[in-house]
């Protein structure tokens, strides 16, 4: 039974990935590249939001850098804004603000493109430190 239940968890935690990585609407895809950013344990996990080149470069880093990588962006951000964009077919750049878990606002950027027919972050850049 417990196993059962477990892999209907991971099949459930799949389609979620899946969907927010074929999502067309490119702010919603960055949401909820967020939202799994917040809980990543492992780049495994994130190399699907991210444009090829990135993803190919992370998973070459050795494995301890890839855990300081993690704790360097994890960020738990809420109440996602838009300050202003730029959204074409093929490119999308927003200036953004959103709470951090101490409900302090801070702001942010990020440049998605699209790759492969799909949504995926280019570069992303958040006032530091995000308490």
């Amino acid at each position: 039974m417990k196993a059962a239940v477990l892999v209907l968890c991971l099949l459930a935690g799949a389609a979620s990935l899946v969907a927010q990585a074929g999502a067309t609407d490119p702010l919603e895809f960055y949401k909820g590249y967020l939202a799994v950013l917040a809980k990543a344990k492992t780049l495994d996990e994130l190399v699907p939001f991210y444009v090829k080149e990135l993803g190919d470069g992370l998973k070459k880093m050795p494995k301890d850098m890839q855990g300081n990588y993690l704790k360097m962006n994890a960020r738990s951000l809420s109440d996602v804004k838009v300050v202003k964009q730029t959204v074409t077919a093929t490119k999308a750049e927003y200036q953004l603000t959103a709470k951090t878990a101490s409900g302090a606002v801070t702001t942010g950027g990020a440049t998605l493109v699209k790759e492969g027919g799909a949504w995926k972050v280019e570069d992303e850049a958040w006032a530091s430190p995000v308490p």
